[in-house]
């Protein structure tokens, strides 16, 4: 057995990253993906990314402390970056709930599958959306690659200043709401100009009943722009997203 405990040891300190960032990662870390599912993934990747990364491993401390230090700066090393990740994928539901706020759906509600609570029709939709956009567009891969090259970025030992990730995640937290109104822009523009139509209509003809009118044509017309904008939206969403892997939130 003790031949193997250097391998057991780099075994530990990969997974230790590697699956605290696919436990939160876009694709990988879905609530809908069953936890088994998830582990396994995890140490198949840490069995395909061992042989590159062994050389960069540290050996294992002499005492139970010092180790412990490594694995928990591991862990908080991978929940940095697959938090920064999942946030992005809060932006479609704000999306997709300033999109119903604008077009009369606001009080259509459901269970959102992907945030496992209570939400408006629009923004559980927008929600399952980011997920095929995520497997279509190989977000899931770059958070692996990222994992990766944190390796020369952080090397296990190395931790980041507490400023700089407390930067990091406001970046991210930002970047998320402006990606999350970006891609609700065509509704938001669509409400403003309806609403401001209907406000001249009912002054202009007090007579007229203007919430049955105003409702029915709020709801088609509505969804006839999110079908015109959601490709756009989306994609808008992908590059943002990738931008802020590639510059790591410095913009």
């Amino acid at each position: 057995m003790e031949p193997l405990l250097p391998y057991v040891w780099a075994g530990s300190l990969l997974f230790a990253r590697i699956g605290s960032v696919l436990m939160l990662a876009p694709g990988w870390g879905e609530s809908a993906v069953p936890a088994r599912f998830r582990l396994s993934i995890a140490l198949l990747a840490v069995l395909a990314l061992a042989p590159g990364l062994f050389g960069s491993l540290p050996t294992q401390p002499p005492t139970f402390g010092e180790a412990l230090f490594l694995i928990i700066g591991e862990v908080l090393i991978g929940l940095m970056m697959g938090a920064a990740a999942r946030m992005f994928m809060a932006a479609a539901s704000i999306a997709g709930q300033v999109t119903a706020m604008h077009t009369g759906l606001a009080f259509a509600m459901q269970l959102d599958p992907m945030q496992q609570s209570q939400g408006n029709v629009l923004s559980a939709f927008f929600s399952l959306i980011a997920v095929v956009v995520v497997l279509a567009a190989g977000v899931h891969r770059w958070m692996l690659e990222g994992a990766v090259e944190s390796y020369s970025m952080f090397p296990p030992g190395n931790y980041p200043d507490m400023a700089d990730v407390a930067e990091y995640g406001v970046r991210a937290f930002v970047e998320t709401f402006r990606l999350g109104l970006q891609m609700a822009a065509p509704a938001i523009a669509f409400g403003l100009i309806f609403n401001l139509g209907l406000g001249l209509a009912a002054r202009l003809i007090p007579q007229i009943q203007i919430f049955f009118i105003a409702l029915p044509s709020s709801v088609m017309i509505g969804l006839i722009i999110v079908m015109m904008g959601m490709g756009a939206g989306f994609l808008t969403w992908v590059n943002g997203f990738e931008r802020f892997l590639a510059t790591g939130g410095g913009g």
